[in-house]
């Protein structure tokens, strides 16, 4: 039985430990109607790719004492995007039929800054 419990407590562990340790992925999915950006990544990252969010974002800010944010958002000049973060994932769901082009390009730039701040070592 002990020993039952100790291995249980290891896998546990060891699982927990290896979540986005290191291991990152990123799916960009660019239909006619939606561009979705999903990025999972070390989880030390967060705070960084948090900062590049809200470097593009500005002047709107979106804070939280939380770790974790699921928020639809319009910003200043009217972009409307769903916006979903927790410690080692990202994901941003942009509607092109509630958007104008420039807020596409907008969006689509600000994924491609938060792909390069994951790709930093």
């Amino acid at each position: 039985m002990k020993l039952k419990f100790i291995l249980l407590l290891l896998i546990v562990s060891i699982s927990i430990s290896c979540k986005h340790s290191g291991d990152v992925k990123i799916s960009v999915k660019d239909t006619d109607e939606e561009y979705k950006f999903t990025a999972y990544f070390d989880e030390k990252k967060t705070r960084e790719i948090v900062k590049v969010i809200d470097q593009n974002i500005a002047p709107t800010t979106i804070s939280s004492d939380e770790d974790e944010i699921d928020v639809t958002t319009i910003l200043d000049d009217k972009t409307k995007f769903d916006l979903q973060y927790s410690p080692g994932e990202v994901i941003i769901k942009f509607n092109k039929n509630e958007n104008s082009k420039s807020s596409y390009i907008r969006i689509k730039k600000m994924c491609e800054e938060i792909k390069k701040a994951i790709g930093k070592k």
